[in-house]
């Protein structure tokens, strides 16, 4: 079983270069949602973690109706504690699981699928919520691991970190969206991948 601190790592490093890299993430998701041409009255995010991601999107959309799952019962206890409001809804649940109950206009899912056994049904069973828009994020491979080699890490595994289990280059991970739902922008924040997307036409 990897070390459940790796899930974590970008987000709790104190590294000046790491925040830097971690800002530029935050800021893309800003840059992105900014180009969404509907209202976003309410947001689901898959695989919330600690909840990073979902205090950023309760700023982004003070008035929108937020919901966060996850598997980790001690990582959305953390979410929770540290949620920016009280009508903001964290609980368990599986993204596999996922159904009406998570429909949403904006549905939202970073830093996720590298882990996930089977993504493609994963990426199914969002696009089956029919949201308006969609929010995803994934290292972007092979920089991914050369930066991990390069700072000395996860060195016997050639820089990958030890819970990816799927690996994406930008284009490639443009076409596995693609797969289910239609492509609307692209970022690259420093080592990720970052695509905004919409449900097929």
């Amino acid at each position: 079983m990897p070390d459940s601190t790796n899930l974590h790592e970008k987000y709790d490093s104190k590294n000046p270069i790491a925040q830097k890299m971690l800002q530029g993430f935050m800021r893309s998701i800003t840059q992105l949602t900014a180009a969404i041409e509907t209202p976003v009255n309410s947001i689901t995010e898959c695989g919330c973690g600690q909840g990073h991601v979902n205090r950023h999107l309760e700023n982004l959309f003070p008035e929108a109706k937020v919901k966060g799952l996850d598997i980790d019962a001690p990582d959305v206890e953390i979410a929770e504690a540290n949620k920016l409001r009280n009508n903001t809804h964290l609980y368990l649940k599986s993204i596999y699981a996922i159904n009406s109950e998570e429909q949403a206009d904006l549905v939202v899912c970073c830093e996720v699928l590298e882990h996930l056994e089977n993504p493609q049904l994963a990426l199914q069973k969002m696009a089956a919520l029919n949201a308006d828009y969609y929010l995803f994020s994934v290292p972007r491979e092979p920089l991914w691991r050369a930066l991990n080699f390069m700072r000395g890490k996860y060195m016997k595994d050639w820089g990958n970190t030890p819970d990816h289990r799927n690996h994406w280059s930008t284009r490639g991970f443009i076409d596995f969206v693609n797969s289910e739902l239609d492509t609307v922008a692209v970022n690259k924040p420093l080592p990720w991948t970052m695509v905004l997307a919409k449900t097929k036409t």
